[in-house]
C-alpha cells in the first residue's frame, strides 16, 4: 500500500477516476450485453460508437429550455448504424437505435439510475459510498411530450473527465482553441472547437440545473449566498468567453480572406459555423440569466399562497396489510380498492380521445333564449365639450407665429415671449398650446394661401433649454410656398 493511501492522500483523484470509469461502464456494457441478444444478430454493430453518437445528438439537440425528440436522436443513431452495416434494412438499424436509446435511458429500472461503490480512504479508515448517476433523462417537453436531456455525467463521456469545474474547463477549451488556430493547425483546431462547444452545452446544463431548485422550492435557496452570486459569477464568464470566442472567430475570417490555399478557407469556414453555435448559445444563457431576479420574485410570489403539503405517514404492515390480512377477500377487496384510488395521483393523457374529440365537435351548439328582458339599454346623456385653450389663446399663438420670417425665430424665444404675454388670461398655459403648434409645424407644414407662404419647423441638433419643455430647440420659420422643404427632409 502506498504512503499516499496510508496518509489520505490522493484519495479525491482516486475517487474521481473511478467515477469517471464508472460513467463509461454503461457504454462498454453495450458491447457486452450485444451478444446476449440471442434472437438478433447484431454481431456486426459497434455499441460504443452508436452510443456515443446518440449522447452527442442529444448534447447538440437540446438547449436551456427544452431537450431532443426520441426520434431524431433514433434517426441520428440509424444512421450510423447503416453505415456500419450498409447490407441490412432500415428496420434493423432503427431497431438497434431503440435499443442503445433504451440501454442509456436504463430503462427497466424504478429510478433509472446507474450506480457504483467506490471507497475514499482517509485518516486510516475506508468508507464506501454509492455513485448514482443518469446518462440520458427523459423530462416533460412544451407540449407535454417527453424530451431527452444528457446530464453532466454524459457529457464528460464525450469530453472525457468527470467531477471537474466546468467553468475552468472552458476557459482552458478555449485557450487551447486559440492557441492552435494562432498556429494554423486547423485540422486538431477542429477538434478542440467541437469540445468547446460541448463545454458550452455543459456548462448551460450546470447552471440551468443549479436554478431548478428555486423552481421546485425557494425555501430551498438563498437569494444573496446561491443565487445572485452563481448570477453573477455565470454573467462575468459568459461574458469572457463571448468575447474570447468572438475574436478566434475574427482570426478565422482574417485567416480566410489571406489564404491561398483552398483546404484552409473551408476548414475556417467548419470552424467559424462552430464559435457561432457557441456565441448563439452564449447568447441564449446570457438572456436567461438575466431573468433570475424576475422568476425568483415570481416563484416568491407563487409559492408564498401554496399552502405547505399535509403529510401523514402510514405504516403499510400495520395499518394496511396485517388487518387486510386478517379479513375475508370481500370485505378486504373494496378496502385495498380505496386505498390505491387515494395513493395513486392523477394522470394526464398523453393523447386525446378521438371519439369525443369528434362528439364534441359534431354537438349542435345550443339554442340562445330569446328573453332579453334582463338585459338593460344603458341611457347616456349629452355630454359639454369643454375645451382645454380658449379663443384668446389660439390668438395670441397665432400672433406669436407671425414674427417668424425666413431667417426663422428658435422655440425657445417663442416660449419665453408666450410666458411674458401681456394679456393675463391668455398666458395660462399659452406656453403648451405653443409647443403644440410648433410639434405640428415639424412633421406637417402649413401652408398660407393668403401670402403664399410656408410656416413650418425644423430640427438641426439644437438642444432646447427650457425649464418645462425638453428635446430639440425647433427653428420656426416662413419661407415662399415653393421653396418649402419636403415632409420626408423634414
Amino acid at each position: 500500500m502506498s504512503e499516499a493511501w496510508v496518509r489520505g492522500r490522493d484519495t479525491l483523484g482516486l475517487a474521481t477516476r473511478v467515477k469517471a470509469l464508472a460513467v463509461a461502464d454503461p457504454v462498454l456494457d453495450l458491447e457486452r450485453r450485444k451478444p446476449l441478444l440471442t434472437s438478433r444478430d447484431w454481431s456486426g454493430y459497434q455499441m460504443e460508437e452508436l452510443a456515443l453518437t446518440a449522447i452527442d445528438t442529444v448534447t447538440l439537440k437540446m438547449d436551456f429550455e427544452d431537450g431532443a425528440r426520441h426520434e431524431d436522436v433514433v434517426s441520428a443513431v440509424a444512421r450510423v448504424a447503416g453505415l456500419q452495416i450498409p447490407d441490412r434494412d432500415n428496420d434493423e438499424h432503427a431497431d438497434v437505435a431503440r435499443w442503445v436509446l433504451d440501454s442509456l435511458l436504463n430503462v427497466g429500472t424504478v429510478d433509472r439510475d446507474f450506480s457504483h461503490v467506490y471507497g475514499i480512504a482517509s485518516d486510516g479508515t475506508y468508507a464506501s459510498h454509492r455513485f448514482s448517476f443518469k446518462l440520458l433523462r427523459e423530462v416533460a417537453g412544451h407540449d407535454g411530450r417527453p424530451r431527452l436531456r444528457a446530464s453532466n455525467e454524459a457529457i464528460a463521456v464525450l469530453v472525457g473527465a468527470v467531477d471537474i469545474d466546468i467553468a475552468s474547463e472552458q476557459v482552458a477549451a478555449d485557450a487551447k482553441l486559440e492557441a492552435l488556430v494562432r498556429r494554423g493547425r486547423l485540422t486538431d483546431a477542429h477538434r478542440a472547437a467541437e469540445m468547446a462547444l460541448r463545454r458550452s452545452v455543459q456548462y448551460a446544463e450546470y447552471i440551468r440545473t443549479r436554478l431548478e431548485g428555486m423552481r421546485r422550492d425557494i425555501r430551498s435557496v438563498d437569494w444573496d449566498r446561491d443565487v445572485q452570486r452563481l448570477q453573477t459569477e455565470a454573467l462575468e464568464h459568459i461574458e469572457d468567453r463571448i468575447s474570447a470566442e468572438s475574436t478566434i472567430k475574427d482570426n478565422l475570417v482574417r485567416m480566410m480572406e489571406n489564404s491561398t490555399e483552398d483546404a484552409t478557407p473551408a476548414q475556417a469556414a467548419e470552424l467559424i459555423a462552430i464559435l457561432e453555435e457557441c456565441l448563439r448559445r452564449h447568447a441564449a444563457l446570457q438572456a436567461n440569466l438575466q431573468e433570475v431576479g424576475d422568476r425568483f420574485r415570481a416563484e416568491q410570489e407563487r409559492q408564498t399562497f401554496v399552502p405547505p403539503p399535509s403529510r401523514s405517514h402510514v405504516d403499510l404492515e400495520h395499518q394496511l396489510l396485517e388487518p387486510a390480512l386478517e379479513l375475508p377477500i370481500r370485505q378486504a377487496y373494496p378496502l385495498l380498492d380505496g386505498f390505491v384510488t387515494a395513493a395513486t395521483p392523477p394522470r394526464r393523457p398523453a393523447i386525446v380521445y378521438l371519439p369525443d374529440l369528434i362528439a364534441g365537435l359534431m354537438t349542435l351548439p345550443a339554442e340562445q333564449d330569446d328573453d332579453d328582458s334582463l338585459i338593460i339599454d344603458p341611457e347616456f346623456a349629452s355630454a359639454e365639450d369643454v375645451s382645454a385653450f380658449r379663443d384668446e389663446q389660439y390668438t395670441a399663438v397665432g400672433s406669436l407665429l407671425e414674427h417668424a420670417d425666413a431667417e426663422g425665430v428658435r422655440l425657445s424665444e417663442l416660449l419665453h415671449a408666450a410666458r411674458r404675454h401681456t394679456a393675463k388670461a391668455a398666458r395660462d398655459n399659452l406656453d403648451h398650446l405653443l409647443a403644440l403648434h410648433v410639434l405640428g409645424l415639424f412633421g406637417a407644414p402649413r401652408p398660407d394661401p393668403e401670402h403664399g407662404t410656408m410656416l413650418a419647423a425644423l430640427a438641426d441638433d439644437s438642444e432646447l433649454d427650457d425649464e418645462v419643455f425638453a428635446g430639440d430647440d425647433l427653428l420656426v420659420f416662413r419661407i415662399p410656398a415653393a421653396a418649402a422643404p419636403s415632409t420626408e427632409n423634414a
